[in-house]
């Protein structure tokens, strides 16, 4: 019998040990798959294929399996962020859902069901959508990216894991850089590789990189500063850092110089800003009033710009003035397209059909939309795009919000803020944020800014 109970009472920290090691394997597991998602990006941007939505789903999938095994404060501090943010979030996935449902013709439908009842002189029931696949594997991505963001925000409360993922993003976005520079130099790549479709993501990746570079800076200085004193040795860490992010930010800059257009750039540029206003406002502490001054000042000269590069292109659409390229024939097949887009789209994922109606001998339209504001339109109707913007700016807003109120660590929310902002208005230049490997990369940078938003301790 005592024999039994010392059996017993060695079992019962043996089992402690194995749920601590199971758990600890668990979120090096959950973080290594997070870091291949990362590392996928610049492939997909390449070629992203019929397989990239499915992996995606398949590795969302195994983390939100995994997801019990990280620590449960993280868990209910991220959803405690998250909250607000919920409900703006269901609208879009709400939406396509109500594009999906069968609906009688001459309501909400869209035309081309009742085009297609009067040619067959039979009676169809239609719906929004004229793709239910498309819009329903539209549906499963955006469910699947909304989920990679709150893992990414749960994986990223640890202040030493968020760190790592952020050097992670800054590399492979200064890779994605790289790449395509090289795919636009080398001729033998370049007829193969590098028309628009290929650039217009590495762009957009690159513009994200020349944002987070540059918090990766402050992130190193912040540190430095803190645990300088304290670990001499960390000098030669310092530096090394300070040049890694420093090489990053000149190789997205060049990339972007060399291959961006003045749009593009003008969209960069107002990222870094949005992030450089931030430090600015913590580093001087501004009080409330001279920061909504600052604020307000920066946002009438960025406005300005604006206006200007609207004035800039007065023979084309107001909708196409900010594009990169636009050939007549595009913009007026673009055109015909929007003017008989409905208030309710044609359904979240369907371009390519709708694109295949307007195939006659007055204009084909592209294979991709333009820029991401007419897919908007054409897809999701004016109440989708609606819905969109009104989570873009309370994305924004929250994320502003959290880089003011957080100390040292107010980088990250300050870079996802930023990198928001350049997607904003690169939404009007290019479709580069309709790509499935720029969707990754926007969600992960989201869920890392707003894990950070909020300090580990309750406020």
């Amino acid at each position: 019998m005592v024999s039994a109970g010392f059996d017993r009472m060695r079992k019962v920290p043996c089992s402690a040990h194995d749920i601590f090691v199971n758990k600890t394997h668990s979120l090096i597991l959950q973080f290594g798959l997070l870091f291949a998602v990362i590392a996928a990006t610049p492939v997909l941007a390449i070629k992203p294929g019929w397989l990239g939505p499915q992996l995606l789903t398949l590795v969302v999938a195994l983390l939100l399996v995994l997801l019990p095994s990280a620590p449960e404060a993280d868990v209910q501090r991220s959803l405690e962020i998250t909250k607000p943010l919920a409900a703006t979030a269901l609208l879009p996935a709400l939406w396509m859902a109500v594009q999906m449902i069968p609906i009688p013709l001459g309501s909400i439908d869209h035309p081309i069901w009742r085009s297609a009842a009067a040619a067959v002189s039979e009676s169809l029931s239609g719906h929004i959508s004229i793709d239910l696949g498309f819009t329903l594997r539209a549906l499963f991505g955006y469910l699947s990216l909304a989920a990679l963001a709150f893992v990414t925000a749960v994986l990223t409360r640890d202040r030493v894991r968020a760190e790592r993922l952020l050097f992670g993003i800054c590399t492979i976005t200064t890779f994605a850089a790289i790449e395509l520079t090289l795919l636009s130099e080398l001729p033998a790549l370049k007829s193969a590789y590098a028309p628009r479709d290929v650039v217009r993501p590495l762009l957009a990746l690159a513009a994200f990189g020349s944002i987070l570079n540059v918090a990766f800076v402050v992130r190193t200085n912040e540190r430095y500063k803190t645990r300088g004193s304290r670990e001499p040795h960390s000098l030669h860490e310092h530096i090394g850092m300070m040049l890694a992010g420093i090489g990053g930010e000149v190789i997205c800059l060049i990339a972007l110089v060399h291959l961006a257009s003045p749009d593009t750039l003008l969209a960069a540029a107002f990222g870094v800003t949005a992030f450089g206003l931030v430090v600015l406002i913590r580093r001087l502490n501004f009080s409330r009033w001279t920061a909504a001054t600052v604020c307000t000042a920066v946002a009438v000269a960025c406005a300005g710009g604006v206006a200007l590069r609207f004035a800039a292109n007065p023979g084309l659409s107001p909708l196409f003035r900010f594009a990169n390229v636009v050939s007549t024939d595009d913009a007026t097949a673009a055109l015909r397209m929007v003017s008989d887009a409905t208030w309710a789209g044609a359904g979240v994922g369907t371009y390519g059909a709708v694109a295949a109606i307007y195939r006659d001998a007055t204009g084909a339209p592209g294979e991709t939309a333009i820029n991401t504001v007419m897919l908007l339109i054409l897809e999701w109707g004016y109440v989708g795009l609606l819905a969109t913007i009104a989570l873009l700016l309370q994305l924004i807003a929250t994320l502003f919000r959290g880089a003011l109120a957080r100390g040292r660590d107010s980088f990250y929310a300050a870079g996802a803020a930023g990198c928001l902002v350049t997607a904003s208005f690169e939404a009007l230049c290019d479709a580069s944020f309709t790509e499935l490997a720029v969707q990754m990369m926007a969600a992960i940078i989201i869920g890392l800014g707003l894990s950070q938003s909020i300090g580990r301790r309750p406020a």
